[in-house]
């Protein structure tokens, strides 16, 4: 069982003022949430940041053994784990869906369409779900997608879904959904830093 942590949302300003101070690297603690919400959604989070997790909620490792471990600064340590808990609120207050999207959006819309809405739900990231859909479909340079045509028909179909979602009730989650992830570009996207790579999954103890 994961033990409880604690966690404050920052500012920018705050942050930075966190880093540049060598004892203001730990989360602050002014309010208790316990793990037992999140663990569904755990596994989605990036590979490291599910070890950063288990060494400092559930292993109790200080932010400074885990810092040292990587090779890295406490600051970046401070930051991935509160990077991480933004993704577990975010994955936790994702709407959810009552039936498969497909058979939900298939009447409306080609599944090209349907692929990108699905990709950018799941990646949050237009460049990643330019280039799953390139992948897909074998798009050529000359047809090929890019951020900004993704975000065009993102908004299109979005527009679309909020045009038909009164005859649907699916129709009105699938919408929720869609705008909570508009709302939401690149939570799920991990810029991954080699030297955080010391395997898929590390050994600590």
């Amino acid at each position: 069982m994961m033990s409880k942590y604690v966690q404050k949302n920052m500012s920018p300003h705050d942050m930075a003022n966190c880093f540049s101070n060598r004892n203001s690297y730990s989360l602050m603690e002014t309010s208790k949430i316990s793990l037992k919400d999140y663990e569904p959604f755990l596994s989605q989070l990036p590979s490291r940041e599910q070890d950063l997790i288990d060494m400092y909620y559930s292993k109790g490792k200080k932010q400074k053994e885990i810092a040292e471990f990587f090779g890295v600064t406490q600051g970046a340590i401070s930051h991935r784990l509160s990077r991480a808990i933004k993704r577990l609120e975010f994955l936790r207050d994702m709407p959810k869906l009552n039936e498969n999207i497909n058979n939900i959006l298939g009447k409306y819309f080609k599944p090209f369409e349907i692929d990108l809405m699905k990709f950018m739900i799941s990646t949050t990231c237009q460049s990643k779900t330019a280039k799953l859909l390139n992948i897909k479909y074998e798009l050529t340079s000359t047809n090929s997608m890019t951020q900004v045509k993704v975000r065009h028909k993102f908004d299109r179909c979005l527009q679309k879904v909020a045009k038909y979602k009164r005859h649907n009730k699916d129709l009105k989650i699938c919408h929720e959904l869609l705008k909570y992830t508009k709302e939401n570009l690149y939570m799920l996207h991990e810029v991954v830093l080699p030297h955080f790579n010391k395997g898929y999954r590390v050994k600590y103890e």
